[in-house]
């Protein structure tokens, strides 16, 4: 009970310190934070960033429960702040500012920084471009190529389906030659119909719009062959 009642006291004082060194700082000053882990960084107080069109001159650091640090000056190529709650500072100790001339090199070097990096993005979009544009030539041109390859195949296709449509329509022609059979033959199965005349099977066969299909197409290129035929003879 004592020993309680003596170290009151020492932590009464000890609280009274800390408050004592929130309130010896302000807005600009360049101070080091010792972490409850141990680590530490520097930086100068600040605003924690908010809406621009508020007014933020005013930073009592006594009554706040977290502090910013604009760590731009102290970390060159590391641009921003950085807020930490007051419950995870250890220590909190002002530093010495830093001079003009060493400022002046430090946002010299921050500038070098900045516009490396600017550099460095324009060549990277610039390189995705080209990238980006070249993977586009390639699609484009494979696909001209899928197409191509598509079409020869169907026309392949096409021209093997039709061949074979030739080729069955030339069987038809000799079963149902055209000196025999053609259109008119729709007109005598009718009349035998009208006339109660039977209907022969190669009469109704050749109407079965199947057989008319093939015989037409296969009549066509045969004439088209004997065309030929005539061209040749007469050269």
């Amino acid at each position: 009970m004592k020993y309680s009642l003596l170290i009151l006291p020492l932590l009464a004082s000890l609280a009274s310190a800390q408050e004592d060194v929130w309130k010896q700082l302000s807005k600009g000053d360049r101070v080091q934070v010792t972490f409850r882990s141990g680590n530490t960084i520097a930086g100068q107080l600040t605003n924690k960033p908010a809406d621009p069109r508020l007014v933020q001159d005013k930073l009592d650091l006594s009554t706040v429960t977290e502090i910013t640090l604009d760590v731009s000056l102290e970390y060159p190529g590391l641009n921003g702040t950085l807020s930490i709650p007051k419950m995870e500072i250890k220590e909190i100790r002002k530093l010495q500012n830093i001079d003009p001339e060493t400022e002046k090199r430090i946002r010299a070097e921050i500038a070098r920084i900045q516009q490396q990096s600017s550099e460095d993005d324009k060549i990277r979009k610039q390189l995705e471009d080209e990238r980006d544009a070249k993977a586009k030539k390639d699609r484009e041109t494979a696909d001209k190529l899928d197409k191509a390859a598509s079409e020869a195949k169907n026309k392949g296709a096409t021209t093997v389906k039709e061949m074979e449509d030739i080729e069955k329509g030339l069987q038809l022609l000799k079963r149902f030659p055209p000196d025999k059979f053609g259109p008119q033959t729709a007109k005598e199965v009718a009349d035998k119909s009208l006339l109660k005349i039977p209907v022969t099977p190669d009469e109704r066969e050749f109407l079965d719009p199947e057989t008319q299909r093939l015989w037409n197409k296969a009549l066509a290129y045969q004439k088209e062959q004997d065309k030929d035929k005539e061209k040749k003879s007469d050269k």
